[in-house]
């Protein structure tokens, strides 16, 4: 059976190798970004996939405590996709914030909202204004407010 640490390294190699293959067909002041990349991105997915194809691992990969933990790690990942693709970053982003760390970090009210208030700066003081970057604004929010 294909281990999934086996696998994931062999995933990188193949992404890494299209990506610098990919790269020789750009024009030459286009290709050194990704080549410059790619080229030690897959030297090291290379060593990986061999030192994972080397050793054995004496004890399960996963256990039930950590299979928890990565369920509850894709489902704020989802959520946090969802409203920001529902709300947009200026609505969804700070709240998404707060509530992270008041209810999945544990953190009291205040340094979630301290948090929360923060994001909000960062994302309409530094890219909004600052930047001139106009953030997206979410498909439930363009079709509230037109």
């Amino acid at each position: 059976m294909l281990e999934g640490r086996i696998l994931v390294s062999g995933i990188m190699v193949v992404v890494f190798a299209t990506a610098v293959g990919l790269s020789f067909t750009y024009a030459p002041e286009t290709r050194m970004l990704p080549l410059v990349i790619g080229i030690p991105g897959l030297v090291l997915s290379i060593i990986q996939f061999f030192t994972e194809l080397r050793t054995h691992p004496a004890e399960p990969a996963v256990t039930p405590e950590e299979h928890h933990r990565e369920g509850r790690m894709f489902a704020w990942f989802f959520v946090f996709v969802g409203c920001l693709v529902a709300f947009g970053f200026l609505y969804a982003g700070p709240a998404l914030v707060a509530a992270y760390l008041y209810f999945s970090g544990r953190e009291r009210w205040y340094v979630a909202l301290i948090a929360a208030a923060f994001a909000w700066t960062v994302l309409y003081g530094v890219f909004e204004q600052f930047l001139g970057l106009p953030l997206f604004e979410g498909l439930l929010t363009q079709w509230i407010f037109g």
